[in-house]
């Protein structure tokens, strides 16, 4: 029964979003719905309570929009970031809209007259499309690597234009087929070559133009240090990261961070350790495969980045050991695996993990968890607490580079934070009786010499 249940549903969601793709909300009724759906219309409102709930219920639920489906075209993405790229997804998410003008129109027009909960439900159905928006702008920006602005702010305005756009160009549609209709000189006048609405109906001269123009405002916001056109690296791999604004988490910020992770699944788990493990930046993480993870019982490498730097997983991190090099968290989810992905970590569609995805898990992960800012953690912390541990285990700065993929200019503010760490650990033991320090000194208390 449950599964009928379940099937009922989608297909009620799925004849509601064809429905009201075609025809509106408006002109939509229930009773079509249902017989489109082959239910009964009391099914429908048992499901649903109203329209405007199924409404709610196909922007978080269609396949049609959250679905495989609808991601990104990554053959597009796939190529060498470039202008064009960027235009041609902006061109995507323009003829997705203009299939479903209807649907776009009616939830703006009707916007007002959903409940609560149905809002919160729209709601979440325009996160969804907004994260995947995130995903492809990060993926054509590199964005990623630079706190500001953010991949989602960027994808949140990106989606209001693009609304915006189609719902003006729906709305002016009418009075442009008028005008092209009365005369030739009308007709040359109030369209353009691609088909859209003149200087004097719309607010761009023609769709091609306001694609240019938004795609202008976005490679604005690109990182000045990503070249993207002429780089072979990912784009958040082209753009230097700016460690003088990194800051190190304490350990028992990263044992609650790593304590969070463990009931967040294998593979969230394992991600944590990795990223915690083995500072890897999330630009890096889709670049693993099964393939870049080395280990024995002596020891657990990563093979990282486009270059394949060798990297050490640690087993201890911050003081506490997570498993030994051939059993932790990241051996645990692979032998987990009955799927034949290559990648280390995937998406929901089995591809690779995107960093935008990987930024998301940690901060689902952190989200109860503050860091000394009073803020919840961010990914980049990951790393930079990675770096300053390696410094205090006396790594030198030319080592850590290596292992890093760090310039030892771009490691000179870590290696302050390392000192101070160094420094505090120093008075801390110091902070004894007068002349109790030489009695109790022990061999493992020598000071942490970190390299100037």
């Amino acid at each position: 029964m449950a599964a009928q249940r379940i099937s009922a549903r989608q297909r009620l969601v799925d004849a509601a979003f064809q429905l009201f793709s075609s025809q509106g909300v408006g002109t939509t009724t229930t009773r079509q719905v249902a017989d489109l759906a082959g239910v009964n219309e009391v099914t429908l409102f048992r499901q649903f309570g109203s329209k405007h709930g199924l409404l709610a219920a196909v922007m978080t639920e269609a396949e049609a929009l959250t679905g495989p489906g609808q991601r990104f075209d990554r053959v597009v993405l796939g190529q060498a970031p470039s202008d064009q790229a960027l235009k041609e997804f902006l061109d995507q998410c323009l003829d997705t809209l203009n299939q479903r003008s209807e649907l776009v129109r009616s939830v703006i027009g009707e916007a007002g007259q959903f409940s609560a909960e149905n809002s919160q439900s729209l709601g979440r159905g325009l996160q969804t499309i907004r994260d995947f928006m995130a995903e492809a702008l990060e993926a054509l920006l590199g964005l990623g690597e630079s706190p500001h602005p953010r991949p989602e702010e960027v994808a949140g305005m990106v989606m209001a234009l693009l609304l915006g756009y189609t719902a003006i160009a729906s709305a002016t549609e009418g009075a442009s087929e008028g005008t092209t209709e009365s005369t030739t000189e009308s007709t040359t006048e109030g369209t353009t070559e691609d088909g859209g609405l003149s200087h004097s109906s719309r607010l761009w001269p023609s769709r091609t133009a306001f694609v240019d123009s938004l795609a202008g405002w976005l490679l604005n916001l690109r990182p000045q240090t990503a070249d993207l056109g002429n780089s072979l690296e990912p784009p958040g791999l082209a753009t230097a990261p700016k460690t003088d604004g990194w800051i190190d988490l304490p350990a028992p910020v990263v044992h609650q961070i790593m304590q969070a992770a463990r009931k967040a699944g294998n593979q969230t788990y394992a991600l944590i350790y990795v990223l915690l493990g083995a500072g890897v930046a999330a630009a890096e993480v889709p670049l693993l495969t099964r393939a870049s993870a080395i280990y024995d019982s002596s020891q657990h490498i990563l093979l990282v980045g486009p270059q394949h730097r060798q990297v050490p997983l640690n087993q201890w991190i911050m003081g506490q050991r997570y498993g030994t090099y051939a059993k932790n968290p990241l051996t645990r989810w692979l032998k987990g695996r009955s799927d034949d992905s290559p990648a280390l970590f995937f998406g929901s569609d089995n591809q690779p993990i995107t960093p935008y995805r990987v930024r998301q898990l940690w901060a689902e992960v952190t989200a109860d968890v503050a860091s000394p800012t009073g803020q919840p953690p961010s990914v980049e912390q990951a790393r930079a607490t990675w770096c300053v541990e390696m410094l205090l285990k006396g790594l030198s700065r030319q080592e850590l580079s290596l292992l890093s993929g760090l310039s030892v200019e771009q490691l000179d503010p870590l290696v302050q934070k390392a000192q101070a760490r160094s420094a505090l650990a120093q008075a801390l033991r110091l902070d004894q009786q007068p002349g109790a320090a030489a009695g109790k000194a022990k061999a493992g208390d020598a000071p942490i010499v970190v390299e100037d």
